[in-house]
């Protein structure tokens, strides 16, 4: 068993790698994932993971993950949006004075994060910094 982390993960494609500091970069599929429960979000980017094995896949090619499972349950937060470029597609979710990161690619559905309105999603890191993964608007806000 390898500890590593979730170094990126695609929802649309259903793929992604895990990185440790003493292993290669390990692909792995969303079949591969295991979740504590089936209402909990995929793979979010910085979370730690524990990796059963890992199988060759060939030359020039990365390692692939037998099983990625998932070592703490995630929690949904709720903060507010601190600004977004519609232009661009990225900003910044304000949760207890902290700066998430926001890009279009993590909406859930697409809709305009407008600034000051509050706003659903789970905390992730990538390269270092903090991200929202999984951004939505709360219930009963449409």
């Amino acid at each position: 068993m390898y500890e590593m982390e979730v170094d990126f993960y695609s929802v649309s494609h259903g793929y992604g790698f895990c990185t440790s500091h003493d292993l290669p970069r390990t692909f792995f599929r969303v079949e591969d994932f295991v979740r504590f429960d089936p209402e909990e979000p995929l793979p979010l980017a910085g979370e730690p993971v524990i990796v059963d094995r890992l199988l060759e896949s060939g030359p020039d090619k990365s390692p692939r993950a037998s099983t990625v499972q998932r070592v703490d349950a995630p929690r949904r937060l709720i903060g507010r949006v601190k600004s977004f470029d519609a232009d661009k597609g990225w900003g910044f979710i304000d949760h207890e004075g902290e700066a998430y990161f926001l890009h279009r690619s993590d909406l859930v559905e697409p809709f305009l994060p407008v600034i000051g309105t509050p706003i659903e999603f789970y905390a992730g890191r990538r390269k270092g910094k903090p991200r929202a993964c999984y951004v939505c608007r709360p219930a009963g806000v449409r």
